[in-house]
């Protein structure tokens, strides 16, 4: 099996871009202990569990008084972002705007997958404007992609988005996805 990698423009996208001017000296120091130097240039790719420590430090660091699915979800807002102010997060969702919610949700592998290689998604309608959408995500950081949807979609122009948490195992997530349908 194919070693799970999170690439640096995700890195770049929450701890440079997102949480700018939020990362404490303590977090950037645990950052640094767990193999992420934020004050040199990010690696290509970091093992998917450096990055999900990464996530669960932030989250400590500067949600501390939240509950962690809160934290997490805020993260995975921030990391997008922030990856839409990279040079391939821009170059992305100038595309994305173009396609709907429908068809940006229907890319949703691609999207996650420029920024990991692991990241596998199936999709199915459920109503005109709500979809259900599986992801391979375990663990808290199946909020972060939440999180991540919410901003991903918000930032694509699509209005009253809402991605709940349906179902999950200790494998994988199923959110519900619907916002404003405009024909509507």
């Amino acid at each position: 099996m194919q070693e799970k990698l999170v690439f640096d423009q995700t890195l770049e996208g929450l701890f440079v871009r997102g949480l700018a001017g939020r990362v404490t000296p303590t977090l950037k120091g645990h950052l640094r202990e767990a193999g992420v130097d934020l004050d040199r240039k990010l690696l290509p790719a970091y093992p998917f569990a450096t990055w999900c420590w990464c996530v669960r430090l932030a989250a400590r660091e500067l949600y501390a008084s939240q509950p962690e699915e809160h934290a997490y979800r805020h993260l995975g807002e921030r990391m997008v972002d922030g990856y839409r102010v990279t040079m391939l997060g821009r170059a992305l969702f100038s595309v994305l705007q173009m396609l709907g919610p429908r068809r940006v949700v229907g890319r949703a592998q691609q999207s996650f997958r420029s920024g990991n290689n692991y990241t596998e998604v199936r999709i199915q309608d459920l109503a005109p404007a709500h979809l259900e959408l599986w992801v391979n995500e375990a663990g808290p950081t199946r909020y972060l992609v939440q999180g991540a949807m919410m901003a991903g979609l918000r930032g694509c122009g699509v209005k009253e988005v809402q991605v709940e948490v349906h179902a999950f195992s200790a494998d994988d997530v199923t959110f519900h996805v619907k916002w404003r349908d405009e024909k509507g």
